[in-house]
């Protein structure tokens, strides 16, 4: 079985079109575009500002440590955190949490082939914070649990936080959550995948990608890839009200789950289900338009109270008609799509072939049971370069940086090079 498991991903299958989706009310003009992503931080409730009104001190890693990073993410005030260093942060199987409010987590600033956190779960438990261009593998913990191991989540009770552009995989849990009783959670362009099936090879069977939890306020869920997780794709629990805007699930079992006081604005989504018996959208109350399943003749909902007008909808968020959704997420989605790791790669490319097709009869044989089933935690080079960080134009700055790993480098190029630069 576990030879089966690390030999699929060298075949090759056969490439399947997507359908066309109608343009929809909702769905404004603008295309996948070669600048950047659609999407980002603004797109959702949270409110970012504080960037530019609060005196913000800076944070450099210059070393790829637990200790490095954790000193920044516990420390009081507004703060930005940049990374002179690239590498892989083995977290040791404990919890890396961001603890107090207003912190920026500036991913793009490493050099190639940037920062990936491994052997714990990475967790926002602070307010107005927002985390980009990283990626984070909790793979199996030390204590053989099943429960509360994500590889990234924003805790219960926060509020103002936005995800953007991460990669989140191998989680025992779910891969990428949302906390209960949340308000005002972004989560963009994000490339969740690969829920761990058999951690500890006793066959759990809990691979799910996200779950928002219980009374979780205004959140908004766009651009995003979710690909070969069983289900909660995501799930949205009790009093939820929640925007899933033009996101690609791929070879799942149950996706968009939801309870029956739950409300959502599901619009330009594609699904590409494993389950073609099965709903794509079930139960709670939704607004739904322009989403397609592939194959078409898999019916999208079941016992889903549809909406006549969107529950709720953020001013600054314009759909795109779902017939452009694929091209455009798997060329913007996770930590620095120009500059993808080998994982986040295989993945992009394994959507891109439909590599699960003629897996369907047994999906065992193509989700992930273990990370040394696909080459075991990445040890990434340790490459540095020097940082001037402006006093002025911090959020022009770092949208440079974050369009350089966007769309400035070869996705290729990604084995780095070892030595010193530098990046002003």
């Amino acid at each position: 079985m576990k030879q089966t498991r690390r030999t699929y991903l060298k075949e090759t299958a056969v490439s399947t079109l997507i359908g066309a989706g109608a343009l929809a009310g909702l769905s404004g003009s603008a295309t996948a575009q070669a600048a950047g992503s659609h999407f980002g931080p603004e797109s959702g409730f949270a409110d970012t500002s504080w960037l530019e009104s609060e005196d913000v001190q800076v944070f450099t890693i210059t070393e790829p440590t637990r200790e490095a990073v954790e000193e920044a993410f516990h420390a009081d005030g507004p703060r930005l955190v940049v990374f002179e260093t690239s590498g892989t942060i083995d977290l040791g199987g404990n919890d890396l949490v961001i603890s107090e409010d207003y912190c920026w987590v500036a991913g793009q600033t490493a050099p190639s082939p940037g920062i990936t956190f491994v052997n714990g779960q990475f967790q926002v438990d602070a307010d107005n914070c927002v985390v980009q261009h990283i990626r984070s593998r909790i793979g199996p913990g030390s204590d053989g649990s099943i429960q509360s191991n994500d590889s990234f989540n924003t805790a219960d009770d926060t509020q103002n936080n936005v995800v953007d552009h991460v990669s989140a995989s191998w989680g025992t849990d779910e891969c990428l959550s949302v906390g209960y009783d949340t308000q005002d959670t972004t989560v963009t362009n994000c490339l969740v995948y690969e829920g761990l099936y058999d951690p500890y090879g006793d066959e759990a069977d809990h691979n799910y990608g996200s779950l928002i939890g219980d009374g979780a306020e205004n959140v908004t869920l766009a651009g995003n890839v979710w690909a070969k997780v069983r289900g909660r794709v995501p799930r949205l629990k009790g009093g939820t009200r929640s925007v899933v805007a033009n996101n690609l699930m791929y070879f799942f079992n149950e996706a968009t789950n939801m309870s029956g006081d739950s409300a959502a604005s599901i619009v330009g989504n594609l699904y590409v289900p494993q389950d073609v018996e099965d709903t794509p959208i079930e139960d709670g109350n939704a607004y739904l338009e322009d989403n397609v399943t592939e194959p078409s003749s898999t019916p999208l909902t079941g016992g889903t109270n549809e909406l006549s007008s969107p529950p709720l909808w953020p001013s600054s968020l314009d759909a795109m008609p779902s017939s452009r959704v694929e091209a455009h997420n798997l060329a913007h989605v996770g930590a620095r799509p120009a500059d993808r790791t080998a994982n986040d790669d295989r993945i992009v490319q394994e959507i891109r072939d439909r590599a699960g097709n003629d897996r369907l009869d047994d999906p065992y044989e193509y989700w992930l049971a273990h990370p040394d089933d696909v080459g075991g935690y990445p040890e990434l080079p340790v490459n540095t370069h020097s940082l001037t960080v402006p006093e002025s134009g911090r959020r022009q700055w770092l949208s440079a940086k974050a369009r350089r790993v966007e769309q400035g480098a070869s996705p290729s190029d990604t084995c780095g090079r070892s030595g010193n630069g530098s990046d002003a």
